[in-house]
């Protein structure tokens, strides 16, 4: 793990393994039921935790739907770009919405 400096101090910098695992233990998934959700072993999918091994495309996809986190984080780290003119991101209701008239 690298570190940025940043005026209120260190800022660590989490590399796409660390951003995986997070994202398991966030969704409460234990590896073999990660594992078996995005269609690989429980060994892949611990030397993608441990660094030993760079995850693919599709897998990084399967695993962002599979824990609910947005797949641009957990490729880059970055949030997206939010839909807020203030540079926030707006979260919407989802379900279904009462009738109008």
């Amino acid at each position: 793990m690298t570190n940025a400096t940043h005026l209120a101090g260190v800022i660590p910098a989490w590399e796409v393994r660390h951003r995986i695992q997070r994202a398991r233990e966030v969704a409460g998934l234990r590896q073999p039921q990660l594992a078996e959700a995005i269609g690989v072993s429980r060994a892949t999918l611990a030397n993608v935790e441990q660094g030993v091994r760079e995850p693919r495309r599709g897998e990084l996809i399967a695993i962002a739907f599979a824990t609910g986190v947005d797949l641009q984080w957990l490729e880059t780290g970055n949030a997206p770009a939010g839909n807020d003119p203030e540079g926030g991101v707006m979260v919407g209701h989802q379900g279904l919405e009462p009738r109008t008239r």
